[in-house]
């Protein structure tokens, strides 16, 4: 089973056991533990920010990730305990500045799941794990890259000749499966795209791209879903991306995702998801109310409201999900569970 442990490979040679190559290199068990404090001097969420600014590549995991990195660089850690102490306190700072840790979470869970399965390495020093990390930082970013068009190769051949797709949100996955999809067939399939009245410049800007590619774009308002829905023949299938794919194969996505599944699944429409692994996270929920982060979604006020809440998130059940669209192939909502057992052994660790 290929794992998301493969998205810290610099390339397909290298192994995860990293030699120092200078001098003789203290075992990670020899070295001494001791608290070491916070560098409070390091600004991760103004790093995390300016990342995710300058790179439109960057998913707000690998975001997470290469903040860590840098963070890293900042650091005069000595040990192990030092290390991972500071990369866990930053990485809650990180989280606590976002109205959805969860994206975020995926990020720095496998960052921090990393370094210690590295250092737990026989021939792994502390070091050459740093030093590693901090020589090849930026191809994460790459990696996330490879990622999302290993997802496009995976799902363009779902969608045939003649079918149509419904999808909403700005997922670059699906505008990448859309564009392989073109790549290999031409433009012969049409999209509904539903607005998002609440981001309008982000709606015109992804019918725009879909266009551009030659695609037959129809745009829908949200509150008309129901309706295109239910004509014959009109939509054969729903693609939308993901923020984060929960361990039981559920999805966190933009606000108005799940209602799009319970219709699709009322008129058994194929309902998929195109996500990277890297945004599979360590969380359970059951319902909307097990988010774990407010959302200023519901607002009593006899006041006229200034303005409407953006990026807000809602929780689709892995019951409503057809198949997950990764760069490791199409696969069902049960394979999170599998990869994410094998990635951190227990999931209750």
């Amino acid at each position: 089973m290929k794992s998301s442990q493969d998205f810290f490979s610099t390339t397909s040679h290298q192994h995860t056991r990293m030699n120092c190559s200078s001098g003789a290199s203290t075992q990670t068990t020899d070295l001494p533990i001791r608290k070491h404090p916070s560098n409070t001097d390091f600004d991760i969420v103004a790093t995390y920010r300016e990342l995710l600014a300058s790179d439109p590549d960057l998913t707000k995991p690998v975001a997470a990730i290469e903040s860590l990195i840098a963070l890293l660089n900042t650091v005069p850690s000595s040990t192990v305990f030092e290390t991972l102490e500071t990369v866990r306190i930053h990485s809650d700072i990180l989280k606590a500045s976002v109205a959805n840790p969860v994206p975020l979470t995926a990020g720095s869970d496998l960052f921090l799941q990393y370094l210690v399965s590295s250092l737990k390495e026989q021939d792994a020093s502390f070091e050459a794990v740093r030093h590693h990390l901090l020589r090849n930082g930026r191809l994460f970013a790459s990696r996330a890259v490879a990622a999302r068009q290993g997802v496009a190769e995976a799902g363009w051949r779902y969608i045939k000749e003649g079918k149509c797709v419904l999808t909403h949100g700005a997922s670059r996955s699906v505008t990448g499966v859309f564009e392989q999809a073109v790549k290999q067939q031409g433009a012969t399939f049409k999209v509904i795209y539903v607005r998002d009245e609440a981001r309008p410049n982000e709606s015109d800007r992804v019918v725009k791209e879909m266009r551009h590619m030659g695609i037959p774009v129809a745009e829908v308002a949200e509150a008309s879903v129901a309706h295109v829905m239910a004509l014959l023949r009109q939509v054969d299938m729903v693609m939308v991306g993901a923020e984060a794919v929960t361990q039981n194969g559920g999805i966190i996505s933009r606000m108005g995702t799940f209602q799009i599944a319970q219709l699709a699944g009322q008129a058994k429409i194929p309902f998929y998801v195109a996500a990277e692994t890297h945004k599979f996270v360590r969380k359970f929920p059951m319902a909307q109310r097990d988010l774990g982060f407010k959302q200023e979604v519901l607002n009593f006020s006899t006041k006229e409201r200034s303005a409407w809440p953006k990026d807000t998130v809602d929780y689709t059940p892995p019951a409503f999900i057809t198949n997950l669209i990764t760069e490791n192939g199409v696969k069902l909502p049960g394979y999170v569970f599998e990869q994410l057992l094998d990635i951190y052994g227990s999931l209750n660790g």
